[in-house]
């Protein structure tokens, strides 16, 4: 019977999993620094990602080397699913005929779930009061994942319940992942049965690629009207366009780190991440179809530069109160050195709380909150760089289950959002179809009194974005 309970238990990650993967995806926010991927360890995910101290959970030792030592198993396994949905909604200014701001429209909504994967092991060795271990992990470090799809339609009116004409498609397909597999050394030293003192050392190798591929189609009906219109091969009138990138990202890092159990109810900890200096190599290619008087674009740019990941510190306090239930208490602070990419970027705080309650000693309630500072980078026509910083809360919880004395499982949920200005991904002049014909008049456009202008940051487009995560991590320690 009490099998039966685990085995029900089990079927209810699975389903839960099962049903994330298979919803579409679609994201190309952070397409060049790529979305950051956290949360290995499910548990201390639920608990806002505040893990710095942790002596509990094998994966504890890619948030620290030095937890290797700080955790009593003798050796330890983790697999974690990592699944991120993202909400991307596109918002544009609406005003009425007298020019009076009403509200924002939404005029494109992509919705994403990504899937990764994680794992890591441990094995440590006591001789007196010295303890030596040596662990290993493979994660995921950086996502540059994304699908973006618009529909450009004309500005005929809606009569008889019909939609204007579809003009074109435009997309974004984004693929690639910053992988890191790490191996790590720690040495701990006891001073007594309570108070320890430990240290750790991570070196990881990091292998990605980046792979972007922006398109616009013109479709059949655009071809075809604009070709009876102006009397033009159908084949040879409006013109598609593509970039792509593919890219290849290779180097290394290192981490240290520092823990210390002060007591039964406190400890501390610390780990500092160096700069990192990638090599980015690849090639991009931006093609047009001729038009016109207009010769065809084939612009090949090959790729060589550094790809920055900056330097790091971050401290961490475990704080177990006296009480009849068994309760921890997690607070973290990372400071990250964005000047290190450029004078562009400031340098950010980051702040991780959590907080784990046994229900009557049996039922783990675990509840976070996180605030972190990214950078969305634009590079605009003429070469200049336009960066923002975005701020992004984030508010977690979880739960878990033991299925027997050796073997556990956890469970993470996340949700967070963010809003922000940014370019329009696609400019409307391209789709002015008096470009293509040399005629005074649309072909594709009823209203014949529009401007079809680029917004610039005078009129930029608004975010709004959501996340909704799910971490579930099988454990094994002994």
């Amino acid at each position: 019977m009490r099998n039966h309970k685990y085995f029900k238990h089990l079927m209810l990650v699975l389903l839960i999993a099962f049903a994330a993967v298979q919803m579409m995806a679609s994201s190309i926010t952070d397409a060049y620094f790529g979305n950051p991927i956290d949360g290995y360890d499910a548990r201390n995910f639920g608990m806002g990602s505040a893990g710095t101290f942790n002596d509990l959970r094998p994966f504890g030792i890619a948030a620290n080397p030095a937890n290797l030592t700080l955790m009593k198993a003798k050796a330890g396994f983790t697999a974690s699913l990592l699944l991120d949905r993202n909400e991307d909604n596109r918002h544009v200014p609406l005003y009425n005929s007298f020019d009076s701001y009403i509200d924002d429209a939404v005029y494109a909504s992509n919705i994403d779930i990504y899937d990764n994967y994680a794992a890591a092991g441990f094995g440590a060795l006591k001789m007196g009061e010295v303890r030596v271990g040596m662990g290993a992990f493979y994660a995921p470090m950086l996502s540059f994942d994304g699908d973006y799809i618009e529909e450009i339609r004309n500005n005929r009116n809606t009569d008889n319940d019909g939609y204007p004409e579809k003009l074109a498609t435009n997309r974004i397909e984004n693929r690639g992942t910053l992988d890191q597999a790490a191996g790590i050394f720690s040495i701990g030293y006891d001073f007594n049965e309570i108070t320890q003192l430990n240290f750790g050392f991570q070196f990881g190798m990091l292998e990605g690629k980046q792979e972007f591929a922006k398109t616009i189609r013109w479709s059949q009906w655009a071809i075809d009207t604009f070709a009876t219109a102006t009397g033009n091969d159908p084949n040879k009138v409006l013109p598609n366009y593509s970039l792509t990138t593919d890219a290849k990202l290779e180097g290394a890092y290192a981490k240290l780190g520092l823990a210390m159990r002060v007591n039964e109810r406190f400890g501390f900890a610390g780990t500092w991440v160096p700069k990192s200096v990638l090599d980015r190599t690849g090639s991009t290619l931006e093609h047009r179809d001729a038009y016109r008087n207009t010769a065809e674009l084939n612009q090949l740019t090959d790729i060589d530069e550094d790809y920055v990941l900056p330097s790091n510190y971050r401290l961490g306090v475990l704080y177990q109160p006296r009480n009849i239930m068994r309760t921890w208490l997690n607070l973290d602070l990372e400071y990250v050195q964005f000047s290190e990419i450029s004078e562009h970027y400031d340098d950010q705080f980051n702040f991780y709380a959590g907080v784990e309650h046994w229900v009557e000693n049996r039922l783990p309630l675990r509840i976070g909150f996180a605030a972190t500072n990214s950078y969305l980078r634009e590079v605009e026509a003429d070469g200049s760089l336009i960066v923002k910083r975005i701020l992004t809360p984030k508010l977690t919880a979880g739960s878990g289950f033991a299925i027997t004395d050796w073997m556990g499982v956890d469970l993470g949920f996340g949700y967070s959002w963010r809003e922000y200005e940014a370019q329009d991904l696609f400019k409307d002049s391209y789709y002015n179809d008096k470009l293509y014909s040399g005629s005074s008049s649309y072909a594709l456009w009823p209203n014949q009194y529009i401007n079809l202008a680029d917004r610039d940051w005078s009129n930029p487009d608004k975010i709004r974005e959501n996340d909704v995560t799910l971490r579930a991590a099988l454990s094994i320690t002994w």
